[in-house]
């Protein structure tokens, strides 16, 4: 006898191997979900609104190198130089990193902040406009940019990135230094 409500209104059966595809792929998708609920509640004001150029590599090769800007007092050519953006409340931190780093002795570093700020061994510029000379990107808060670039003996900056938590990350800035070598 022919079903009166028509083919639609038979049942569908899930067998089990379909069954465990779908578990598969239900759990997969909530994984993913929550790793990237974990990453976007990471992210801070002082990073980048694009995190893909948080970090420095591939993307940046297309704008860089590129000649560093001329500052005052300052001279780029024939000297490795790193160039920190700090906020001036972090400065006494990042000083205290520098003072134990091991490329301090070789390279030239500068840290630059939006407002006063002072360092014993390393100097100190005021400057709310040299970030943006350096081509460093706005981080989300809109504040001043906390990050480095690096300048090549040659005057060219070749790496630059923001990172607020440079004071833990240095022997990134090390290795990049080495690779510029």
């Amino acid at each position: 006898m022919a079903d009166p409500l028509g083919p639609a209104h038979r049942s569908v059966r899930v067998g089990p191997r379909r069954r465990t595809l779908i578990l598969v792929w239900l759990g997969a998708i909530g994984f993913f979900g929550v790793l990237l609920g974990v990453t976007q509640a990471a992210e801070g004001p002082l990073d980048d609104p694009d995190p893909a150029f948080q970090r420095p590599g591939l993307l940046d090769i297309g704008a860089l190198p590129k000649p560093a800007p001329a500052i005052d007092g300052l001279d780029f050519e024939g000297r490795r130089t790193v160039v920190f953006f700090e906020l001036p409340g972090r400065v006494a931190e990042l000083c205290g990193v520098l003072d134990g780093e091991a490329f301090a002795r070789d390279v030239q570093s500068v840290i630059i902040v939006s407002n006063p700020a002072t360092c014993t061994e390393i100097p100190v510029l005021v400057s709310a406009h040299l970030a943006d000379r350096f081509g460093m990107r706005q981080p989300r808060s809109g504040g001043a940019p906390v990050g480095y670039a690096v300048v090549d003996e040659d005057g060219m900056i070749r790496y630059r990135t923001l990172d607020p938590a440079i004071t833990s990350l240095i022997d990134e800035v090390a290795t990049i230094l080495g690779a510029l070598s």
